[in-house]
């Protein structure tokens, strides 16, 4: 596929490639229901039990509540149909930032590849991975090891760091042996957490000790949409990870086909699966009593079928966690291969191991700075700060739909988003509005943004330049 005429993009760096060369060097090993596996897997991680308690505290009556849950699967599915299109017309490695380059020119497409670089993936990973430990017994984590001084600042390492920091490496080493070592792995964890929520939300319904008085109306009239624009926050979270496959498209069997319908399929099993889990939460606790549990799951499957198998909710919980860290580990480096291969990001990150098949260096490189923000940052600061990147991100590349098809008409499109331009729109104007939420809220992270966005401006035209120096050798498949 040749790039748009831009002189400037010409002139700056070499054209992407077409999408017959891209997957040089990757195995095309992922099928539908890989890619639909990867979807529900980064979708379902500890969301669905850590907000509960506090949308909750939002709304006040169970039906609004699944309300909530439902639009926040709405605005999941129009995220997924509107990147269906972008992933069935550009089905290369790197999802979002391949999307952006080809929609705002080269410099935009590396600005969204240094966030997620920076922030997003690793930031995800490292909150992930901390809130895995923070689920295990209590003999397991949060233990001073040892502290020191940086820089007048007292610093202490706790057992929950190097636990987390453990996990990360022990994964990002299983997807570095390849992509059926890493996709097999996904499988396994999403398969197990779709067959525990149905498992436990099925008995706690059809045999548990609950009160469908649970269900009524509450103070629904007098909850404004104050209320619903705060719950939407958590759910929102919850919902984060329906464009996984996106990442994998050079390594998918026929993407044309099964991007979109990973995408569609992965995100509609997960509002299905959240629905059902927040009803039997319902069946079991009354929402005067879920406000502010920190384990409402917990709660609710104790009293429906007693505290044995509230045992299991643990278990539940890691399994979910888990398989949202493994596939966040996975997906991430494929966008530092892809700029790595367009001579805008270290050359080294572009590689692909021999043996392997997959981008070794990128997942290793990944894992580094991932548990180096573990040990420096803090569990909320990582959460903010990257919730905002990827909401912010979101709404640019749901815009490049409208970009492309204005800018781009021959772009062969497999796929047309359905409900254009009502869907894709929806989407955008969501994603910015959690964006001027967050903002409101938490004023300081605007600088934080700046600061990052302004750092790689500065850094783009020294990378750009030496990845133009580098041996073409060196990234076959950016040559025509």
């Amino acid at each position: 596929m040749t790039s748009r005429p831009t002189a400037t993009v010409a002139a700056a760096q070499p054209p992407p490639a077409p999408a017959g060369k891209e997957a040089a060097g990757l195995a095309r090993g992922l099928g539908l229901t890989d890619c639909t596996l990867l979807v529900v897997g980064s979708m379902v991680g500890s969301g669905i039990f850590l907000t509960s308690g506090q949308i909750a505290g939002a709304l006040s009556s169970p039906w609004l509540i699944l309300l909530a849950w439902a639009l926040g699967g709405g605005m999941a599915l129009c995220g997924a149909l509107t990147y269906a299109e972008l992933g069935a017309s550009l089905p290369r490695a790197g999802g979002h930032y391949v999307y952006l380059r080809e929609a705002y020119g080269p410099l935009v497409g590396f600005l969204d590849g240094w966030l997620s670089f920076i922030a997003s993936f690793p930031g995800s990973i490292a909150f992930v991975a901390l809130g895995l430990v923070a689920s295990m017994p209590g003999a397991w984590g949060g233990h001073p090891l040892f502290s020191t001084g940086v820089f007048g600042l007292e610093w202490t390492v706790h057992s929950n760091h190097l636990i987390a920091i453990g996990i990360i490496l022990a994964l990002s080493f299983i997807n570095a042996l390849g992509l059926r070592a890493g996709s097999g792995t996904q499988n396994l964890l999403s398969g197990l957490k779709i067959a525990a929520l149905v498992g436990i939300a099925g008995l706690g319904l059809l045999w548990g000790r609950g009160e469908w008085g649970n269900f009524g109306l509450g103070e629904m009239a007098v909850t404004g949409s104050a209320g619903i624009g705060a719950a939407l926050i958590g759910v929102s979270f919850a919902y984060l990870g329906w464009d996984a496959a996106t990442y994998m498209a050079a390594e998918t069997k026929q993407p044309q086909r099964n991007l979109p319908r990973s995408l569609a399929l992965g995100t509609l099993v997960v509002v299905g699966l959240y629905l059902l889990f927040t009803t039997m939460l319902f069946y079991g606790v009354p929402v005067s009593e879920m406000a502010g549990s920190e384990n409402v799951a917990l709660d609710a499957v104790g009293r429906l079928l007693g505290p044995g198998f509230a045992g299991l909710v643990g278990t539940l919980v890691l399994i979910c966690i888990l398989g949202s860290l493994n596939a966040t580990i996975m997906v991430g480096p494929r966008i530092y291969y892809a700029m790595a291969r367009d001579g805008v990001f270290p050359s080294a990150l572009g590689s692909v191991s021999s043996a392997t098949r997959v981008p070794a260096t990128a997942i290793l490189v990944q894992a580094i700075w991932a548990c180096v923000i573990v040990l420096c940052a803090t569990l909320g600061r990582i959460l903010a700060f990257t919730v905002l990147v990827i909401w912010l991100l979101s709404a640019v590349t749901g815009a490049a739909v409208f970009v492309l098809r204005r800018t781009r008409p021959e772009l062969a499109r497999p796929y047309r988003v359905w409900g254009y331009p009502w869907v894709p729109a929806i989407f955008c104007v969501s994603s910015l509005l959690l964006v001027v939420n967050h903002l409101w809220s938490t004023p300081a992270d605007l600088l934080w943004l700046v600061g990052f966005l302004g750092l790689g401006v500065l850094i783009y035209p020294v990378l750009r330049r030496r990845g133009a120096a580098a041996p073409q050798t060196a990234r076959p498949e950016l040559s025509r």
